[in-house]
């Protein structure tokens, strides 16, 4: 098991989707982090908006945004060959 400092560098400031449970996905970033009985909690807080959630990790999704919020590059339009400016 990792160490709370191992954990708080890995996952404290970084950007995560958080799922709820009514089906609204929202943007997040993890503020702090705990660990309890061998599972990986984390305190989010909405990128947009107020209020803080313990959830536990699996629950979020660090695969769709970028470190600052915005979308990956690969994940943004490709501007057509064509086009000339």
């Amino acid at each position: 098991m990792p160490t709370v400092e191992d954990l708080i560098d890995e996952y404290v400031g970084k950007k995560a989707e958080y799922e709820t449970t009514d089906g609204l996905t929202i943007q997040i970033t993890v503020v702090n982090v705990k660990t309890h009985f061998g599972r990986i909690d984390l305190c989010v807080t909405p990128v947009h908006g107020k209020g803080e959630r313990w959830v536990t990790s699996g629950k979020l999704d660090f695969g769709g945004v970028s470190s600052n919020g915005s979308l990956p590059p690969a994940a943004t339009p490709a501007a057509k060959n064509d086009e000339i400016w």
